[in-house]
């Protein structure tokens, strides 16, 4: 009865210092993300979008921590890379990859903000890299991937990477980088049957799981953290009103 007692007691007490490590390292991230959001530096358009994107909620929802080695696909101006720079903290790394139609895309203008970003090595844990998905330079190596908001440009595209067939390209080239067991973090804007859905910038939710299950990838989860009751579907998603704030869904993948 007595070893009883002690074991239960030990067990109590590890799992309370398990959920009391867990919820300090939540705690510290979230610090560094909120401080993040104020520092100087950021693009001009970053602020608008932090209310809508709920970066603390999202980061921990995909289970990124600190000290992961982090892939941000087609980052763009790099406004996740900055999110991903915190929460990974000054021991993790974040790779941000655009893919080298993005030098062209409205005249070079997300290429020269995200270098823009990282002027004064103000984000000295990320490495910015402009590489098409097949070359992209790993193999077994990364914790997390976060495709944020882009797959509908290429599913939807007609230049450069096309369709589902485009979508899958790029998807072998995350599927390659990361470890087994590794993350896939997808976020997009929701769309429906029936819309044109590539005028409005959307996908729907059944072609995002399909396409990650097509790619070898086993969906842990999905969320409705940045859903949005009022978007009917019907609009573009830069509509007036609607802009940062569409009904968006976010899937948890792992590679088995």
């Amino acid at each position: 009865m007595k070893n009883l007692i002690i074991t239960t007691l030990v067990l109590v007490f590890s799992l309370y210092t398990s959920t009391s490590f867990a919820t300090d390292a939540d705690a510290a991230q979230a610090e560094r993300i909120n401080q993040q959001l104020k520092s100087p530096g950021r693009d001009q358009y970053d602020a608008p979008k932090d209310p809508g994107r709920k970066p603390v909620e999202v980061v921990q929802f995909f289970g990124i921590k600190e000290g992961m080695t982090v892939l941000d696909i087609y980052t763009g101006a790099g406004y996740n890379a900055e999110i991903l720079s915190a929460a990974v903290g000054p021991n993790g790394l974040v790779y941000a990859q655009n893919y080298h139609y993005v030098l062209q895309l409205i005249n070079g203008e997300r290429h020269q903000a995200m270098l823009s970003r990282l002027k004064n090595n103000r984000l000295p844990n990320v490495r910015y890299i402009v590489v098409n998905p097949e070359d992209m330079p790993f193999e077994n190596s990364v914790d997390l991937v976060y495709w944020g908001f882009n797959m509908h440009d290429i599913h939807n595209s007609d230049k450069a990477y096309i369709g589902e067939a485009g979508v899958q390209l790029f998807l072998r080239g995350m599927y390659r980088a990361l470890k087994p067991g590794g993350i896939l973090a997808v976020s997009d804007h929701v769309g429906k049957a029936g819309y044109d859905n590539a005028k409005l910038h959307r996908l729907e939710p059944r072609i995002i799981k399909d396409v990650l299950i097509k790619a070898g990838f086993v969906i842990e989860a999905t969320s409705d953290l940045l859903s949005n009751p009022d978007d009917d579907h019907s609009q573009s998603i830069y509509a007036d009103g609607l802009r940062y704030n569409t009904d968006r869904i976010l899937v948890r993948a792992r590679k088995p």
